[in-house]
């Protein structure tokens, strides 16, 4: 496992030595954040196939491809236990587009008395550093600032604001209660992300990278790109469009030959229902 962290440090180009323990996970924050990108092409064959933790971090590490927050929480848990640090896992709700249950994986880490959250797969419209645990704590960024706020109801609310919108507000992004998520709370919120009509990344094909001043990103068959204040959307018409996009602005290696119904909607056909939760991916 060790190897596999070195291997990741190393792609990211960042190491421990000579920093304390808070420069570097704002250097691994950034470093990840800008690198790795946001995708869920193949979230549902990972979980059909029984894919490990090994197996992830050999897809993001070797293969150059990224995850779901579930995924990549898996590498960042890595790091974090082979370098020691005391950090919780914690579930919070989208509340953009419309409130969602508790399904978004992240990290809360604690160091010398602060808690910092340390969150990595929101996409490229989430944080982009860490942020203090703290009411009221602002991160300010020329494009996209967030801030942390307390919510008597929802316990803390995480709000981003694009700046290089004129006239943009804060939105508010997820919201969670600074508790502990279990293993099995973990797996739920999976199986939920994985199965239900409701989830967002059930139904649709999203991959996305953050860029210092804008952000890029597929959803289904639209590539959008923003840089400052313009936006442009560009139709994908068919599979080699597809596959050049990833390759070329996200860095996904995947070949026209296969079949662009692996990336929208074939394999949602399988059924899964709570007596069969076997094949659903195992945290570990």
């Amino acid at each position: 496992m060790n190897n596999y962290v070195n291997e990741y440090l190393r792609r990211l180009n960042v190491s421990p030595s000579e920093l304390s323990k808070l420069e570097f996970l704002f250097r691994l924050h950034h470093a990840h954040f800008y690198l790795i990108p946001f995708e869920n092409i193949d979230m549902k064959r990972n979980a059909l196939e029984f894919i490990s933790d090994q197996d992830v971090m050999k897809r993001i590490i070797y293969s150059n491809r990224g995850g779901v927050c579930f995924e990549l929480s898996i590498l960042i848990k890595s790091v974090f236990k082979h370098l020691g640090y005391n950090y919780g896992i914690r579930l919070g709700r989208a509340l953009t587009p419309k409130i969602t249950p508790a399904t978004h994986q992240f990290f809360v880490v604690n160091i010398d008395g602060a808690k910092w959250i340390f969150d990595i797969g929101y996409g490229a419209k989430g944080p982009r550093s860490l942020l203090k645990l703290s009411d009221g704590y602002l991160h300010e960024h020329p494009f996209l600032s967030s801030r942390v706020e307390r919510h008597n109801e929802h316990g803390w609310v995480v709000s981003v604001k694009e700046n290089s919108q004129p006239n943009e507000n804060w939105e508010n992004i997820y919201s969670f209660h600074d508790i502990e998520a279990l293993k099995q709370d973990v797996e739920m919120a999976y199986f939920y992300t994985l199965h239900s009509s409701n989830s967002l990344l059930n139904k649709n094909v999203v991959v996305s990278l953050p860029k210092e001043m804008g952000r890029i990103s597929i959803r289904n068959n639209v590539f959008t790109e923003i840089k400052g204040y313009s936006a442009s959307n560009i139709s994908i018409t068919n599979k080699h469009m597809m596959s050049d996009l990833l390759f070329e602005r996200f860095g996904i290696d995947i070949p026209p030959s296969l079949p662009l119904s692996l990336l929208t909607r074939e394999i949602k056909t399988h059924e899964c229902n709570i007596s069969h939760c076997s094949w659903i991916y195992k945290f570990r």
